[in-house]
């Protein structure tokens, strides 16, 4: 599945300094910004890539299988430039080899001296006896035990498992490859012993977690899009255009097929599992660690059903196990087809039964079911959501889940300690903010990787009875003063309707003068199936950019409105039915209470910026709040009429709501327009299509509305670099053309 949201790009820049901006509202563009607005575009350039300037491992950490043994990789400290191997059980931690040795004996191995790079990612060995890693085009293993440094065949099983999508077998002696619309398994000597080829938009896919328990069989899907709406994709970097089709599943319109084949590869047999009824997504769930069926999720079209099912690999015979349904909303959405599958069904170690996330009581908590479908109890209850369940004990009921159970603090992701026969949860997180676990195979102990917006990322390895606590790393965040970088404001406001608690961050200029007045923009994303706001020290794509944004001179809001996932069903459930009639008000409501105490805020010169959904709520500020919102840049604004999987579930097919997609056009309210208004879209884009920005071209030149309008050829949903660069400059120059700086 299409990946659907946006994600900034980020570039190495240099800093200029930090001047004042006098530009007033009106001023004519121009082709080349002067020495001080090229250095505040400069300054904001180098915000937006904050992550570039703290030092830390961005190499996910690895468990052996047995020892309560984890591999990293160092970035500060003594062991920098090399793997540490970190004992649980006596804390001991030691580097596999010295930076320099590994250099040594890598630039003797290439017959050149060899540059290591800052992050350097690794495999476990099959084997369990080293690891495998890459530099450049060659492949190379290092054993755990003497630190030597081993050349790998490009053909070798452990040297092509580090491919992306590629898997490797649990027993070491298979690979599936995926390759161009096909794939393949490998054995241990190299050789294919069953290969697939596909067809034009009718590819093979090897899901996660596709490899049975028992290396004998591997599930496989092949994607029919054969039937579904195609949109126009041109090439113009010649004079002689090329023109090609991209698969894209518009409301309303036939969904692609996903269909799930049992491989076994010992015989070469493939055998077609029935597919589910009617119009589903699907995704492959994982194994059951006994009884060798295999788990699926499907999820009806609008959202308003989710199916698991169990399936027989030797006879590829399907039966449902579990069916969830919520008539009047729906039971899943985009959040899911995100993350569904990791998220949604967990089967327990002893192969009784398994935890199902379901939000039937009014907020996402946990429920323990047998697999003949049976429920045997809630297992979690509380007015918070649970967002994983991350590890099980291997003997007894404890259970560890990462939870938004502190009220003061309702997007923090935290690490609990629950039983499976219910009770209170036991807090086992020692710091606040955003938690990410990984548990041992042994499930004795956990590392916690985690940050706070005012604490850079820690790493922990923990014991899960909390006798033990081994600071691993600490990101050096250093730069970050240096650059003059402060933490977002913390907001709390009320919605719209007076009564629901909303939360937001307020980014200002790092010269800011509290003295000056200061022009305002409001950055909005507001898709059903994201939150926006950050928790953690990095934040998120739009933090970052809105945190850019405020370098130019301007007060920026960032603020998750009702109708966004983390929070209660009925908080979500605020703009079922009705998208694009609430989210803007709210927005609006926020930052008038923001303002009130807060006389910096220019309320008089309010702009508004979101890309992609953002996009399309940035349309509909200017469209639905003409008199509040002076100026507003859409960038590839999205439509209820686009991709199904974003608008179905949340609005029901347009055969059955007409009314609610007829009251979220933009196309509709195009004569309301009276600031200033811009769009951009990449010509390329597959993901919002770029017919969402002519037909609103369309409908404002229809309605005599001027406006701007940049096209970026070959550009796909999210401009790459150096384009991004122009995009996000382009941006600026907007607002600060049509805003203005303080004053």
């Amino acid at each position: 599945m299409q990946r659907l949201l946006f994600r900034l790009g980020i570039l190495i820049a240099t800093l200029a300094g930090t001047p004042t901006l006098a530009v007033e509202p009106g001023a004519p563009a121009s082709a080349t910004p002067d020495t001080q607005l090229q250095a505040r575009l400069d300054l904001s350039d180098r915000y937006r890539r904050l992550p570039e300037l703290i030092r830390d491992s961005l190499i996910p950490p690895q468990w052996l299988r047995e020892g309560d043994r984890l591999i990293f990789w160092s970035v500060l400290g003594t062991d920098a430039g090399t793997w540490v191997l970190v004992h649980a059980r006596t804390g001991a931690m030691k580097p596999l080899l010295s930076s320099a040795e590994l250099r040594t004996q890598l630039s003797q191995l290439v017959g050149k001296p060899v540059q290591l790079p800052d992050q350097l990612g690794f495999a476990i060995a099959p084997d369990q006896q080293g690891i495998v890693f890459r530099i450049e085009d060659r492949f190379f293993g290092l054993g755990l035990s003497d630190g030597h440094v081993t050349a790998l065949a490009p053909t070798d099983l452990a040297a092509l498992a580090l491919a992306r999508g590629n898997l490797l077998a649990p027993d070491g002696q298979a690979l599936a490859v995926q390759r161009e619309g096909g794939f393949a398994v490998l054995g241990r000597d190299g050789n294919t012993r069953l290969e697939r080829s596909g067809e034009e938009n009718y590819d093979w896919q090897v899901p996660e977690r596709a490899w049975s328990p028992d290396s004998r069989f591997l599930m496989v899907w092949r994607n029919d899009m054969r039937g579904v709406h195609k949109i126009p994709v041109v090439d113009y970097s010649s004079a002689l255009e090329r023109v090609t089709l991209a698969p894209y599943v518009k409301a309303g319109t036939p969904l692609g097929r996903s269909e799930l084949y049992v491989v076994e590869p010992s015989t070469g047999r493939v055998t077609r599992v029935p597919p589910a009824e009617g119009e589903t997504y699907d995704w492959f769930a994982g194994w059951r660690p006994g009884s060798g069926e295999a788990l699926v999720l499907h999820m009806s079209r609008d959202g308003k059903r989710l199916d698991l099912s169990a399936i027989e690999p030797g006879s590829g015979k399907r039966r449902r196990v579990l069916r969830e349904e919520r008539p009047e909303s729906f039971v899943a959405g985009l959040d899911f087809a995100e993350d569904g599958w990791a998220r949604q069904v967990t089967p327990l170690p002893d192969d009784s039964g398994f935890l199902w996330l379901s939000e039937r009581d009014g907020w996402r908590h946990v429920y323990l079911y047998d697999f003949a479908g049976k429920l045997v109890r809630q297992v979690t209850r509380g007015t918070f959501p649970i967002h994983q369940v991350v590890g099980l004990a291997p003997k007894g009921d404890a259970l560890f889940l990462l939870a938004s159970a502190d009220s003061a603090a309702p997007y923090e992701q935290l690490l609990y300690r629950g039983n499976l026969k219910g009770g209170a949860l036991k807090r086992m997180s020692s710091g606040s903010g955003m938690h990410r676990i990984i548990f041992s195979p042994s499930g004795n102990y956990y590392l916690d990787s985690w940050s706070s917006r005012t604490q850079p990322r820690l790493r922990d390895m923990v014991s899960t009875d909390g006798k033990t606590r081994l600071r691993l790393a600490t990101a050096d965040a250093s730069a970050l003063d240096e650059l003059g970088y402060k933490p977002p404001e913390a907001l709390t406001v009320l919605a719209a309707d007076g009564t629901t608690p909303l939360h937001g961050v307020l980014y200002k200029p790092r010269d800011f003068d509290p003295g000056k007045h200061y022009p305002v923009i409001a950055y909005i994303y507001a898709g059903q199936f994201i939150t926006m706001v950050p928790w953690s020290f990095i934040g998120t794509a739009a933090s970052l950019q809105a945190n850019g944004t405020a370098q130019m001179g301007f007060i920026v809001m960032l603020l998750d409105p009702r109708g966004t996932p983390g929070r209660s069903k009925t908080f979500q459930d605020a703009t079922y039915g009705r998208v694009g009639q609430t989210e803007i008000p709210d927005y609006v409501a926020g930052l008038k209470q923001v303002a009130a105490t807060r006389p910096w805020m220019d309320m008089e010169r309010v702009g508004i910026y979101g890309h992609s959904w953002g996009g399309y709520f940035a349309l509909r500020g200017m469209l639905t709040a003409p008199e509040f919102f002076k100026a507003g840049y859409a960038g590839a604004p999205g439509a209820l009429e686009e991709e199904a999987i974003i608008n179905e579930p949340y609005l029901g097919l347009p055969s059955g709501n007409p009314a609610g997609y007829q009251a979220g056009s933009n196309m509709a309210l195009a004569g309301n327009l009276r600031g200033s208004l811009k769009m951009m879209h990449g010509s390329s884009d597959v993901n919002a299509s770029l017919s969402t920005t002519m037909r609103m071209a369309d409908a404002l030149i229809r309605a005599g509305k001027h406006f701007e309008m940049l096209i970026m050829p070959g550009q796909p949903h999210g401009p790459l670099p150096p384009a991004d660069r122009y995009y996000f400059d382009d941006i600026h120059l907007f607002f600060v053309r049509t805003l203005g700086g303080p004053r």
